[in-house]
């Protein structure tokens, strides 16, 4: 067998490669990035800032299922909103069906911090989506929808 000596790395593909999850891995930890540079000021952990969004996104749920969607411990979630309940961001409630599950929802001081996040929100989509359509825009989110719904189905 014959050794091309004068190659010394592997030829460099000129063809595009599909790394689905680098690339995505990159787009959010840019999209974080240009979100958290538009917040000096916000106070917030980005972790924090995600719980508050999640609250306010699906007010009422459970710590148990905001501790499942973050993919965070039950004990660490409970952390997380004691420190927002103690600025006046969230509240907890009892559930009145069941007393042992305890809802947050967005407090009073909470609400106008949502509102700023998300105007903070549309700018940072809004410099992550320059130069692609809205058509673009609709399939992208599509296609993203349906990549989520094949990794979550079954768990396979």
């Amino acid at each position: 067998m014959l050794i091309d000596m004068t190659m010394k790395y592997p030829a460099r593909r000129t063809e595009p490669t599909l790394r689905l999850g680098e690339l995505l891995s990159d787009a959010v930890r840019l999209l974080r990035r240009d979100f958290y540079q538009r917040t000096p000021g916000l106070k917030l952990t980005p972790a924090l800032a995600r719980l508050l969004f999640f609250v306010n996104r699906e007010a009422g749920s459970s710590q148990v299922d905001l501790a499942a969607r973050l993919e965070v411990t039950a004990v660490t979630l409970g952390r997380m909103i004691d420190r927002l309940e103690r600025s006046g961001y969230v509240r907890r409630a009892a559930d009145p069906e069941d007393r042992r599950v305890l809802r947050i929802f967005v407090d009073k001081a909470g609400e106008p911090l949502v509102l700023r996040m998300a105007r903070l929100r549309i700018l940072t989509e809004a410099r992550a989506t320059r130069g692609i359509s809205k058509q673009e825009q609709a399939a992208l989110a599509q296609y993203l929808l349906r990549v989520r719904r094949n990794l979550a189905d079954g768990m396979h």
